[in-house]
């Protein structure tokens, strides 16, 4: 692991947060039993982290990681701020600021070694466990066949043999959706266009129909128009209000 007693264990043996210890886990750190944020085995940790699962630096590289002296926080501070972890004044007695960058380096490792997997098609997705794995009574097996055939006739994916009661129940909802499909849903009064006034006498059902269509369109063109004519206002009295914007006029204030 390298020489030099620069570390110390003046801290002490600051045990780890549980969410940290976990990721270390997750990565398969060796030494799970003695990590903590004091002496040597704080150096460690960011030692086989780089030596690991990181590997910013070549190998010759490392060495400065590998010697624990006096230097050593500044060499880390470096490394870390090379991987945009934050890690000035980075010391042995800031307990704080040594979790944070322990912390930062596990979150890199362990993003690292997730990319490397996604793009080698390693990733193992572990499926749920069901209610009937965790020894509860499913009651509507029974159903499953008939479900399916419903499930089929709507191109829905089908329940597989030992589909727990809670998948059967969502299976049957979705059918029931197909069946009876909500109503949609209205906003307001329906729009009467035999009721919209036009203005002018016509007798012709559908015609008047049309106009009253027309009538709608020409309505909001005019709310449109309205609406631009009051954004030119604006910007007129923004220009008109403040003489002092324009720096062509090679005059400043009033």
């Amino acid at each position: 692991w390298g020489g030099g007693g620069g570390g110390g264990a003046s801290v002490g043996a600051i045990q780890l947060p549980a969410g940290l210890k976990r990721k270390l886990q997750a990565l398969n750190y060796p030494e799970l039993e003695s990590a903590c944020l004091g002496g040597q085995d704080y150096f460690k940790i960011i030692l086989w982290l780089e030596e690991e699962k990181i590997r910013l630096y070549e190998k010759i590289d490392r060495k400065v990681l590998r010697e624990f002296n006096k230097n050593w926080y500044a060499h880390v501070a470096d490394y870390a701020k090379e991987l945009g972890v934050p890690a000035e004044g980075l010391n042995e007695k800031d307990v704080a600021l040594k979790l944070k960058v322990l912390n930062g380096l596990t979150n890199v490792a362990v993003h690292d070694v997730y990319r490397d997997k996604a793009e080698a098609d390693e990733l193992v997705v572990a499926a749920q466990k069901g209610s009937a794995d965790a020894g509860e009574k499913q009651r509507l097996t029974l159903l499953i066949p008939a479900v399916n055939k419903l499930l089929d006739q709507f191109s829905l994916p089908l329940l597989p043999e030992n589909a727990a009661d809670a998948d059967t129940v969502a299976a049957l909802r979705c059918i029931h959706a197909r069946v009876c499909p909500p109503a949609a849903e209205s906003s307001g009064t329906p729009f009467d266009l035999d009721r919209l006034p036009i203005g002018i006498p016509i007798d012709d059902p559908e015609v008047r129909r049309a106009a009253a269509v027309l009538r709608v369109m020409h309505g909001l063109e005019l709310q449109q128009l309205q609406v631009n004519i009051n954004h030119v206002i604006n910007e007129l009295q923004c220009l008109t209000a403040d003489p002092k914007t324009d720096a062509r006029l090679g005059r400043v204030g009033r």
